[in-house]
């Protein structure tokens, strides 16, 4: 069992399979930004035997991100190597949605569990404007095609943008409500390209909350996440507000990027190599105790609560 210095259970690992995304969106990689490179991203076996070791060491949560990891060709069978390990009881994905039609179904046989979905408006123009040219009606051909596939529950995943889908969270909470969704507004961090434009862009949680007021009761759920839920008709609204609300006192998670680092917070300097620990003649054990030293460096609270913003990293590039 991995327990940090402050108390913390560390049961959750997240994996960016790939740096590359096929959106720009606003708050991550406007139109106009350079893109990355693209790394190498970690091998199928490389991504396996870091699972191996982690599950041996009490993480059971795993969730594969971006960039856009269904970009990833090898994906389905990573998938499927992923979820026979021993010890992995929960096997997650967040994806944008634009290719997601097409594959919702070989991921699910493969043995995926449950998908998230970043939409960030429900109406077309203004998606297309927020993600720099994506398509709505992919997104909702990928949602439905997850639900018949079993992929559940499926979250909807909305960052607050000030001036742009503000005025839509009553409209995110009436389809949370009657057509069953889960939906988590999530406040925008100051990473990457959006600390930029946090300070005009960012919308709190309280404020959408705030909308919602008359639908609300108390939180009638609780989860290992982050977000505060509440019921609402056949469906939950949940809020994410890692700036205005933090949580950081029951983080649980680790990330590993696509180039092979490891990080214990998403908002911090601190990064630890992988790649020679893989490349060991002993990888497993050598990745464990890359894993005890990144739990050991896990600070207190994110960069964005100390005034230490760190300013070498894109969210796309660490998995959000």
């Amino acid at each position: 069992m991995l327990i940090d210095r402050f108390g913390r259970r560390i049961n959750y690992l997240r994996l960016s399979v790939t740096n590359q995304c096929n959106l720009n969106c606003l708050y991550c990689r406007p139109l106009g930004t350079k893109q990355p490179p693209q790394n190498s991203s970690l091998s199928y076996q490389e991504i396996a035997t870091i699972v191996h070791a982690a599950t041996q060491l009490g993480i059971t949560h795993f969730r594969l991100t971006g960039g856009e990891p269904l970009l990833r060709a090898d994906l389905p069978e990573l998938i499927r190597g992923l979820s026979s390990i021993p010890g992995v009881t929960d096997l997650s994905l967040t994806t944008n949605g634009q290719l997601l039609s097409d594959i919702a179904q070989e991921l699910a046989v493969a043995g995926l569990q449950r998908v998230n979905v970043s939409i960030d408006s429900l109406d077309p123009d203004r998606y297309r404007l927020l993600t720099g040219g994506g398509s709505l009606q992919r997104v909702w051909a990928g949602i439905h095609a997850s639900q018949r596939a079993g992929l559940a529950p499926i979250k909807l995943n909305v960052v607050l943008v000030n001036g742009y889908n503000d005025t839509e969270v009553t409209d995110f909470a009436q389809l949370a409500g009657e057509q069953a969704m889960n939906v988590r507004f999530i406040e925008l961090m100051p990473i990457g390209a959006a600390a930029a434009v946090a300070d005009t862009l960012f919308y709190p949680a309280d404020a959408a909350r705030r909308q919602l007021a008359p639908q609300l009761g108390y939180p009638s759920l609780a989860g290992p996440g982050p977000a505060s839920v509440w019921q609402l008709g056949q469906g939950t609204v949940g809020f994410i507000a890692a700036i205005s609300e933090p949580f950081c006192d029951r983080c649980n998670r680790l990330r590993v990027t696509a180039r092979g680092t490891l990080r214990p917070c998403l908002n911090s300097d601190i990064e630890l190599d992988l790649t020679a620990a893989l490349g060991s003649p002993h990888p497993v054990a050598a990745v464990q105790q890359v894993l005890y030293e990144a739990v050991a460096l896990k600070p207190k609270r994110g960069g964005y609560l100390t005034a230490n913003t760190p300013g070498n990293i894109e969210m796309s590039c660490v998995g959000g």
